[in-house]
């Protein structure tokens, strides 16, 4: 016996690499094990186990056909409740290329009763919450700055005091089916619930919007090194006064070009004057160049003035070329109707007699004129608003209205975020969007008192995952690039709610440390990177999407990049044999 143990000491180590799998729907707990190198030799027969649960150890010994070297393996269990009365079955697959073994469970892996059984260590903190109504609850009892994750420079400018939730992207759906199939007898129901809401969302100065990914800021709040990557903001709110104060005079139609002009005087020399204040509201902003001081765009090297312009007469031309998409997704036809009536507020049985003779219905067509502007304002505001964030983007939220563009931290150069833009590199409803997984609200980053400490990008996406699988009965989802829309992950979900452990051991080691094997939350998957396919493969997904009636989500190339990372780097826990199916990988995330 004592010859065998030094002979077992003396002999070479090699390594394994074990993972523990725990399923929901069944009652095992499921061991792979498999050498690094692999073996050249077919796996033993004479494999025994030995379950110490005194020590969290599973014992293995076996000896290798050839030269009979003796093998002893000691691999952490993880604390959940074993049957101890259970044979453990053990067996070499059948592709020879790993150890196959099975424990019986009393109970499931995430039954109270384990939680209560194996409480974490003194000073371990149980994995944070991604739930909304847990972050809004922490946001909620103070001042909050907010913190790039990976450099710890700070991003916003004054803290953050009004945080509230983030309104559904499917608002409008939402009251017509509601108020269309059950409430059709109240008339105009519909119509009143969704005039409240852009009246409660339309305008939310100082407020701060939370979402499952991203926390929505205004611009003012953001530094000053955040600020400069957001191309002529101050312009866009002048914009905004001086399309209102074009709506404001009264207007008649040119048959030849199909544009507004203007007879007012007074007016025109007012907007003359805000068109002339720009370059010093420039001169007074932090973050603009030198060369957008001297009255030139940074994009067209144009003189401001002349720019805003040709953006003017653009929002207004009927042109089909020119016609760039201000109405918030109004088609053309539906805008010229509007400005038609418009008109016709400003006219006196709709013909040639002039608003300037009768002061009460000039009085009466100017504030109709208000009111809809308003209106029109505030709907545009809160379509944008409630587009979410671009970090998932269902085909049915997709709008070709916006491009989205990325924000990146101004000391390391990482992204922040990302935000809706329209004709030009403005944010469209002047606010930007901070992805929590790479945002944090306190230093230091990641700590305990850090609300997004655990929102990573792959339990931030997975979550989001599960929540289109649970809503469309999906399990197939192809990730397209959210500007190209090219596919770039191909996904099946195999199992929704699994628990993984994955470690090393290596043989005959008796007296070393063994560590322990902690089960996390996961997500089992199979997945095809389709980055650099070729137009054949493209094709071939694209087939299988159809066929399989796959949900679609849209995401920017760098977060698909990082995920596809992620998928790729724990390919690596399981054997060879049972990391592909279907030609897909056989992967999992974190949930």
């Amino acid at each position: 016996m004592a010859a065998a143990a030094a002979a077992a000491v003396s002999a070479p180590r090699r390594q394994w690499r074990y993972t523990w799998e725990a399923l929901a729907h069944l009652p095992l707990l499921r061991l792979y094990l498999f050498p690094r190198p692999a073996l050249s030799s077919p796996f033993p027969s004479d494999l025994r186990a030995d379950l110490r649960l005194q020590g969290s150890l599973l014992h293995l010994s076996f000896s290798l056909p050839g030269d009979g070297a003796a093998v002893a393996l000691r691999v952490p269990v993880p604390k959940v409740l074993v049957d101890p009365s259970a044979p453990v079955d053990c067996r070499a697959a059948a592709a020879g290329d790993h150890l196959e073994l099975r424990l019986v469970l009393v109970l499931p892996v995430d039954h109270p009763v384990v939680a209560a059984a194996f409480p974490p260590p003194a000073g371990a903190e149980p994995p944070a919450s991604l739930a909304l109504r847990d972050d809004l609850k922490s946001l909620s009892t103070g001042d909050v700055h907010l913190y790039c994750k990976s450099c710890s420079s700070r991003l916003t400018k004054q803290p953050l005091r009004k945080i509230m939730e983030m309104p559904s992207v499917d608002w409008e759906d939402v009251a017509d089916n509601w108020f269309g199939g059950c409430c059709t007898s109240f008339g105009g129901a519909g119509e009143k619930l969704v005039s409240q809401f852009i009246s409660a969302y339309g305008r939310l100065e100082g407020t701060s919007l939370l979402d499952a990914t991203a926390i929505t800021v205004e611009t003012d709040y953001l530094e000053a090194d955040l600020v400069s990557q957001l191309a002529c903001s101050v312009l866009s709110r002048d914009f905004v006064a001086i399309k209102e104060a074009i709506f404001d005079v009264s207007v008649e139609k040119d048959h030849t070009t199909g544009k507004i002009k203007m007879n007012n005087s007074e007016e025109q020399a007012k907007i003359t004057a805000t068109r002339a204040q720009l370059p010093i509201i420039l001169e007074e902003g932090t973050s603009v160049s030198s060369s957008e001081t001297n009255g030139v765009s940074p994009q067209t090297n144009q003189p401001v003035t002349s720019q805003m312009e040709t953006d003017t007469d653009v929002y207004f031309e009927k042109s089909e070329n020119d016609f760039c998409v201000e109405n918030m997704g109004k088609s053309k036809k539906e805008f010229d109707l509007s400005l038609g009536d418009l008109g016709h507020c400003c006219c006196v049985n709709g013909s040639n007699g002039k608003a300037e003779d009768n002061p009460s219905q000039m009085s009466l067509g100017n504030e109709k004129k208000q009111n809809m502007l308003e209106i029109k304002r505030d709907y545009k505001l809160t379509k944008t608003i409630s587009l979410g964030s671009s970090f998932v983007v269902k085909a049915s939220n997709l709008l070709n209205d916006f491009e989205w563009a990325e924000l990146f931290c101004g000391r390391c150069s990482l992204p922040l975020g990302s935000y809706p833009s329209q004709c030009s590199l403005v944010p469209a409803d002047g606010r930007v969007r901070l992805f929590k997984c790479y945002t944090s609200t306190e230093i230091p980053v990641t700590g305990p008192r850090d609300v997004f400490r655990g929102h990573t990008l792959e339990r931030v996406f997975v979550n989001l995952l599960l929540e289109v699988a649970e809503d469309e009965i999906s399990f197939r989802t192809v990730v397209r690039d959210l500007k190209t829309k090219r596919p770039m992950l191909q996904l099946v979900l195999l199992s929704p709610k699994a628990w993984l452990s994955s470690g090393c051991c290596y043989e005959n080691d008796i007296n070393g440390s063994h560590g322990t094997a902690d089960l996390q939350p996961s997500v089992k998957l199979l997945y095809s990177d389709y980055s650099n396919a070729s137009e054949g493969d493209l094709r071939i997904v694209e087939e299988w999407t159809s066929k399989y009636r796959a949900e679609e989500l849209y995401m920017m190339k760098r977060q698909i990049d990082e995920l596809t990372e992620c998928l790729s780097s724990v390919m690596d826990n399981f054997p060879v044999s049972c990391s592909s199916l279907e030609g897909m990988q056989l992967s999992s995330l974190r949930r």
